[in-house]
């Protein structure tokens, strides 16, 4: 390439961009969509941020529900091991005939 094209070629572009600041006058059409494409935009921002935020709440459901399960299956495991089997009647009977104020005072 010659070094006066490339001379040349700094003015050149720099006019361009100058001329691409100034630019044409938009018509009613481009002035309405380029407000519709802002408000999309703006609307795309937010369901964002709201997608985020339930997903952030899903890994912590997702969290809780795994420890859950790991501690019900090592529960499980030392139910199996131990072998006691307990009846829920009796423990419910024990609760029911205590003093529901003691109850919910030792709390």
């Amino acid at each position: 390439m010659i070094r006066a094209t490339m001379i040349r070629a700094h003015g050149i572009l720099a006019e361009w961009g100058s001329e691409g600041h100034r630019g044409r006058a938009r018509t009613p059409g481009e002035t309405r969509r380029d407000h519709a494409i802002k408000a999309l935009e703006a609307e795309l921002r937010l369901v964002k941020a709201e997608r985020a935020a339930v997903h952030g709440r899903l890994d912590a459901a997702a969290t809780v529900i795994a420890a859950l399960h790991f501690d019900n299956q090592a529960l499980r495991d030392q139910l199996h091991y131990r072998g006691d089997i307990v009846d829920l009647r009796s423990c419910r009977q024990d609760t029911e005939t205590a003093d529901p104020w003691q109850n919910a005072t030792s709390r």
